[in-house]
């Protein structure tokens, strides 16, 4: 029906004109972003998902930061840790040397002075081996009890606990005489049959029998609180005793003394063998404290050798664990890197836009567009032509 009043076709152009042009913006917006979801409703399901891979990413690329840093504070301290391994090497060179009858007490003394400055040193690269402030080898930084580092998008459970162990003269022993041992023997036998004879055996250079006639019953057969006893009663005042664990039943001997005087020797006498008794070992020499090594004398410097194999062995171990642990960062970092590239490539596959057929869909909305135009001025034109009715 040909009206003036209302212009439907041109109505209609208008409301596909409108369309046409909506389209038109939305493919040039995810042209112009690069992305094919510029606004939720484009793919609200593709959206949630992209953006929960992108906090992974963020958190993930952080992680491998974190990895780079913890391999950045180990190899700190393998750096350190390695000087004192040098170090300790030569002070083993110095003592073995003193130890050499070729030297005479005089050029003993000589080397002595430089055995305590490398002694004294050790403790200073432990102190200025830092990172970021702390220090890493005295034992007084949290990585002494285990730093966690977090190497995963999951704080929780992605992580690589980080401990380096102290490199101190102390930690290491290397300040304090050799003769160092427990503070007493135990023996695991619960008790001695002498009824086939007496037996004898040393505590201390302290002779004590086991007699046929003594025991429990006086029949030879001692419980090891009969051989407590008898001990006990050898000893008299001494400051060592023996003692049966009440838990284990284990006989054990103890000196109350300190320093030096601590020390503690059990002995067979004649065919008698202590390991009867229990004893796998047979002494336990004490120490004082604060004996610090020298090796201005022979005897000192045979007794820092043995220290100083300890300590090597020990700094060897604190690099072994940092190594392992360097190791271990590098894989993580390889695993990182290869999770941000597989995590970006499936968040391109949702939310990057496909630039060929995004610009095949402008093109079609643009045509479209510009048709709704003409259409629309086609339509604008009709009431003009039907008032040619009227004439």
């Amino acid at each position: 029906m040909a009206v003036i009043s209302t212009n439907i076709a041109a109505n209609s152009a208008v409301r596909y004109l409108n369309m046409n042009s909506v389209d038109q913006s939305s493919s040039l917006s995810k042209l112009a972003s690069g992305s094919r979801i510029t606004k939720a409703s484009d793919d609200a399901a593709g959206l949630a998902i992209s953006t929960r891979i992108s906090s992974d990413v963020t958190a993930l690329t952080q992680a491998a930061t974190n990895a780079s840093h913890g391999t950045s504070i180990l190899q700190t301290a393998d750096g350190g840790a390695s000087n004192i391994s040098d170090m300790l090497q030569r002070m083993k060179a110095l003592a073995s040397q003193s130890v050499s009858g070729t030297v005479t007490d005089s050029e003993r003394a000589y080397i002595d002075a430089e055995f305590s400055q490398l002694a004294e040193e050790i403790d200073g690269i432990s102190e200025s081996t830092r990172y970021n402030g702390a220090s890493l080898l005295d034992g007084t930084s949290d990585f002494a009890n285990g730093m966690v580092v977090v190497v995963g998008s999951n704080a929780t459970s992605d992580t690589i606990k980080v401990t380096i162990d102290a490199l101190t003269t102390s930690a290491l022993d290397i300040t304090a005489a050799t003769d160092e041992a427990p503070a007493s023997l135990i023996g695991s036998a619960s008790g001695y049959d002498a009824s086939g004879g007496d037996v004898s055996f040393t505590v201390n250079g302290t002779s004590v029998t086991l007699s046929t006639t003594g025991g429990t019953a006086s029949d030879g057969v001692y419980t090891a609180d009969d051989i407590a006893t008898a001990i006990n009663t050898a000893l008299g005042t001494s400051t060592v005793s023996a003692s049966v664990d009440a838990t284990t039943g284990k006989l054990t001997l103890s000196n109350t003394a300190t320093g030096s005087a601590a020390g503690i020797t059990i002995a067979g006498t004649g065919s008698f063998d202590v390991a009867d008794l229990g004893f796998d070992d047979t002494s336990s020499t004490g120490r004082d404290a604060g004996t610090t090594l020298s090796v201005a004398t022979q005897d000192g410097a045979q007794a820092a050798i043995d220290v100083i194999d300890a300590a090597i062995d020990k700094v060897s171990s604190a690099r072994a664990n940092i190594g392992a642990l360097e190791s271990r960062f590098e894989f993580r970092s390889n695993t990182i890197a290869t999770s941000i590239e597989n995590l970006d490539a499936a968040n391109s596959a949702i939310k990057d836009v496909d630039v060929a057929s995004e610009s095949a869909t402008l093109a079609a909305a643009k045509v479209k567009t510009q048709a709704s135009v003409a259409a629309a001025a086609q339509a604008n034109q009709m009431p003009q032509e039907l008032l040619k009715l009227l004439q």
